[in-house]
């Protein structure tokens, strides 16, 4: 018959936890779980389609929309485009066409701080990968009563 505590096992091995201290253990590995799965479902619950950061992509349509994205401002001499490539990192300029309303808010602000500017528009013209075209997503700032005008909710899933 075998000992519980077998002479001939690695010494470096502990017994595995008994008691108290393996439901201490089983605890914090199901509350770690729980917290996995329910950030990802936070994202489901929220008012903006468009922040996907820890949602489970693989079930939204949203990554798969392509958006052009263009930015305009308008001063006392006119309006004039701005060249979104060359002003800012591709990266944020991917943030700005997936919608992320936390990178628009900041460009927009950012925008308004340059001297002479009245008030900045972004508009994102978004088609679904069967190249439906989506309502523009525009985006207005009012530079001196820092007012924002938003697009209103978008329902960004594909009819089944």
């Amino acid at each position: 018959m075998a000992n519980e505590h077998d002479e001939s096992a690695p010494s470096g091995l502990e017994p595995p936890p008994k008691g108290r201290r393996k439901t201490r253990i089983l605890r914090f590995v199901l509350a770690a779980l729980v917290f996995q799965l329910a950030v990802p479902l936070t994202y489901y619950l929220r008012d903006d389609p468009y922040d996907e950061r820890f949602a489970w992509r693989m079930f939204s349509a949203v990554r798969l929309h392509r958006c052009r994205t263009t930015a305009v401002e308008r001063t006392g001499e006119g309006e004039r485009e701005i060249p979104l490539t060359r002003e800012l990192h591709r990266a944020w300029v991917n943030h700005l066409s997936r919608n992320r309303r936390a990178v628009v808010h900041a460009f927009l602000r950012d925008r308004c701080e340059r001297e002479g500017v009245d008030e900045v528009t972004l508009t994102n013209a978004c088609v679904t990968p069967n190249r439906t075209p989506l309502e523009p997503q525009v985006y207005t700032r009012d530079c001196a009563s820092g007012e924002l005008d938003e697009p209103a909710a978008l329902i960004v899933e594909e009819g089944r």
